[in-house]
């Protein structure tokens, strides 16, 4: 059954062809839409990577050695401060 031209609603046309017509204008504005450069890209490379890599750090100190002998002698110092050993 046909509708008749005055009625209310969309047809499956108008519809198709709002689709079409919309495809071909979201194209055109990719295709003139400024392009980001290779450094801004870069850029944002280098922030993302830099914030895994102090998320990583955070989670696991690099060397836990070096840290637990840096803690033994500021501890070995507050000691020698508190017994009156200073050098």
């Amino acid at each position: 059954m046909k509708r008749k031209r005055g009625t209310k609603g969309l047809d499956g046309t108008a519809l198709g062809w709002g689709f079409v017509i919309g495809l071909l204008a979201g194209g055109i504005g990719a295709l003139f839409a400024p392009k980001p450069t290779i450094t801004i890209k870069r850029q944002q490379f280098q922030e993302a990577s830099q914030n895994i890599r102090n998320k990583i750090q955070a989670f696991a100190p690099v060397d836990p050695i070096a840290e637990s002998i840096a803690e033994g002698k500021a501890a070995a110092q507050r000691r020698r401060e508190q017994l009156g050993l200073n050098r």
